[in-house]
């Protein structure tokens, strides 16, 4: 069982601990609660810290209680996790190994000891297709662009097509980036594995996920391989991915000769925890009971035959499609348990969309509670407190022996830290009695955040009130909401949906809060005779800014802009326009002052990461076009974030960000299109032309698909470092 004990020592501090795991959690309590800072992904205050330790306070967080032999804690479930499969494509992309370190120190702090170890796996699936005879030409059209591995692994999607987007360089040249990729990859992922397991993180790796290259067939046509269903509307050449059936016993030797590959190569690394994802948001071959629990049960054969102490991890998230039942569910988690192996489920939005409550419980597999909170990395404020701090509780008390962890699963970082910061309290409190106190909790984060001085009365009731709309959504909504600017412009944005434009919170007293900050913020610069402020509080003061502008401004002046069109006013619609774009720039400038909202922040890291070191022994040839591999890493970048795919469909502004400079590049230029076209409609007297306007936008957007940033004036570079 993982505890720890934060006290009074000789001389000073003693902290205590049964794990690794359990000691980093008491480190972090008492840089808490003593110390009175901490690691987060904004800033730190470890500047100010003084010379001698202090002191652990003498009263308990949320009881209030007098402590007289030490602060002690344990976690009720084994498993602390982090992360989702997805973020190393919308997040963790083009991270470094000096990036990976602060992440795995905050990892540690965190009480996190599971980790999906994604990076890096193309080399072995690499390597393993050389060994049945793939041609490297192969790859060309299954390997994806660095952002989309984590959908080509799921066997979502395949290929690439960054050579179309810039018209620069062939399929065969983008094959030989991508080859270089997966080297750089390689060598990083074992500085990682390396790390976890010097922290006793244990590492979730990848097993055989059954989707090969179309090449595959020609080498075993007797065997049982399929092409998978289309994905978000995807052309067919980059989706209906070949699977190899996993009943067909091509898919158990496969299976058991990849991981004995993957353990070679991992030199003496090696987890009994494999992820292995069938059918994420992906149609079974068969939707029987009987045939899916056959699946499963042969999958599971396999991973015993390869590892007897395998345990199957999976993400629930393929529950939540309409193909899927209780029944259904229930026969496919059956068939693992009836071939005697064990699972490991991640609930991966308990809360917002969660899965463990109507497939009760996952019919006996081991599951984790998460906290997800965004989709697409998106980044407006939001949060769930009201629901977050009962249900893992709830959960827990329902089903005691098989709620095993939990964890955030955000797929992107860099907001709504306190409610993360949050989530990793809850394995640390008591099931039976969960009294979380959230106002004291959330006063003291401040407090570390700010520093007690800078925390002042006005700052705390600046960020209850926060706490109380932005934070406490207690609608259905499962993530924040998007703002106009990010969306494709027209005249009515109001959007229900799925990262629609509805806000749940009361606006004008999340104004009132943000203004109390500006005006502290104005307060506490003027009052420390040229000392900056912490960079978590210059970050918080441009997030909720952000968040003003773009949430609340800009819909006002774009319904003032469609009123004077509907008015046929062509002087409002000039003024209305000329603000909504004052708006935009404003709201730009704003954010290009933050690495961590720049969009020069987000291409340098891509194009810095052309650099990464290859393994010991591979080495770049001569010929090799760095400018052209540089380009296809941008292109990647930019794509992701824009029409997330080979053109502008489906899922296109999906992973849309409010960034400096991509407001300035991308969104502006859409938005003075159709301002122009509003306006030549009312000097016309004639309706508002969509298709017109459409074909104007399509134009801009391919042509931004193919740039480089850095080219054209203003376009500056920051870094997230």
């Amino acid at each position: 069982a993982d505890a720890n004990a934060t006290g009074h020592g000789r001389p000073t501090v003693l902290i205590e601990g049964t794990t690794l795991s359990a000691l980093g959690v008491g480190l972090k309590y008492y840089l808490e609660q003593a110390a009175q800072v901490e690691l987060t992904w904004s800033g730190n205050r470890f500047n100010e810290l003084p010379a001698q330790p202090p002191r652990v306070p003498d009263l308990e967080l949320d009881s209030g209680n007098t402590v007289t032999t030490g602060h002690v804690h344990g976690s009720f479930v084994p498993w602390r996790y982090y992360t989702n499969v997805v973020t190393f494509g919308y997040q963790f992309a083009f991270w470094d190994w000096s990036r990976w370190e602060r992440e795995l120190d905050w990892m540690v702090l965190n009480g996190v000891n599971q980790l999906p170890a994604m990076v890096g796996q193309e080399y072995v699936l690499r390597e393993f297709f050389r060994s049945l005879g793939v041609k490297d030409a192969d790859f060309a059209s299954f390997f994806s662009g660095p952002t989309y591995q984590p959908w080509q692994r799921m066997g979502n999607m395949q290929g690439s097509w960054t050579y179309k987007l810039t018209g620069a360089g062939t399929e065969a040249d983008e094959l030989a980036y991508k080859n270089r990729w997966i080297d750089s990859q390689w060598a990083l992922q074992q500085k990682i594995l390396a790390r976890l397991d010097g922290f006793n993180i244990t590492s979730v790796l990848p097993a055989f996920q059954g989707f090969v290259p179309r090449a595959l067939k020609n080498l075993y046509p007797q065997a049982d391989i399929r092409n998978s269903s289309t994905w978000s509307g995807f052309p067919f050449q980059y989706t209906n991915v070949t699977y190899v059936e996993p009943t067909d016993p091509l898919f158990a030797k496969l299976s058991v000769d990849y991981l004995k590959l993957q353990d070679k190569l991992n030199n003496g690394h090696r987890s009994h925890l494999y992820l292995l994802d069938l059918y994420n948001e992906l149609i079974p071959s068969c939707l029987t009971e009987v045939c899916l629990k056959a699946i499963s049960k042969a999958v599971s054969t396999t991973l015993q035959t390869a590892d007897k102490d395998a345990v199957w991890v999976m993400q629930g998230w393929f529950l939540t499609a309409e193909a899927w039942n209780p029944a259904r569910g229930k026969a496919y988690l059956e068939g693992i348990q009836e071939a005697g192996g064990k699972s490991f489920v991640y609930d991966l939005a308990s809360d917002s969309i969660p899965v463990w409550d109507s497939f009760d419980g996952f019919f006996g597999s081991d599951f984790g509670w998460s906290v997800i909170n965004n989709y697409g990395a998106s980044q407006g404020l939001f949060g769930k407190l009201s629901e977050i701090t009962v249900l893992p509780y709830t959960a827990f008390a329902k089903y005691p022996n098989h709620l095993r962890g939990i964890g955030v699963t955000a797929e992107g970082i860099n907001n709504n830290e306190f409610i993360y910061d949050l989530t990793y309290t809850f394995p640390w409190v008591n099931p039976d009695q969960p009294a979380l106190n959230i106002p004291k909790r959330l006063e003291q984060f401040i407090q570390r955040r700010y520093g007690p001085s800078r925390a002042t009365p006005k700052v705390q009731e600046a960020w209850k009130l926060l706490s109380e709309t932005v934070w406490d959504s207690r609608t259905k909504k499962p993530t924040g909401s998007k703002s106009y600017i990010e969306k494709p412009p027209a005249l009515n944005m109001a959007d229900g949906g799925w990262l629609g434009t509805i806000f749940w919170y009361n606006k004008t007293t999340v104004v009132h809060a943000w203004d109390t900050l500006v005006q502290s913020g104005v307060a506490e610069r003027n009052a420390a005779h040229g000392r900056p402020l912490p960079k978590s509080y210059i970050f918080d003061l441009v997030d909720t800014t952000r968040e003003i502008l773009l949430a609340t401004v800009f819909p006002s002046v774009h319904g003032s802009l469609i009123a004077a069109y509907n008015r046929q006013d062509v002087a409002q619609i000039r003024t209305a326009g000329r603000q909504l774009l004052e708006v935009a720039n404003d709201a730009d400038r704003l954010l290009s002052s933050q690495p961590l909202f720049s969009f020069g922040a987000w291409v340098k890291e891509a194009r810095d990461s052309s650099n990464l070191p290859l393994p010991t022994g591979s080495t770049t040839p001569s010929t090799f076009n760095r400018s052209g591999f540089q380009q296809f890493l941008e292109s990647n970048a930019r794509n992701l974030i824009t029409w997330w795919g080979p053109e502008s469909a489906g899922l296109a502004d999906y992973g849309s960000k409010q960034w400096g400079g991509l407001i300035s590049s991308y969104y502006v230029p859409r938005w003075q299109l159709f301002i122009a076209q509003l306006e030549l409609a009312a000097q016309q007297k004639r309706d508002f032309d969509p298709a017109a306007f459409s074909a104007l936008v399509s134009k801009h957007e391919t042509a931004w698909q193919a740039q480089r940033w850095g080219d054209r004036n203003g376009e500056s570079w920051a870094s997230n470092g």
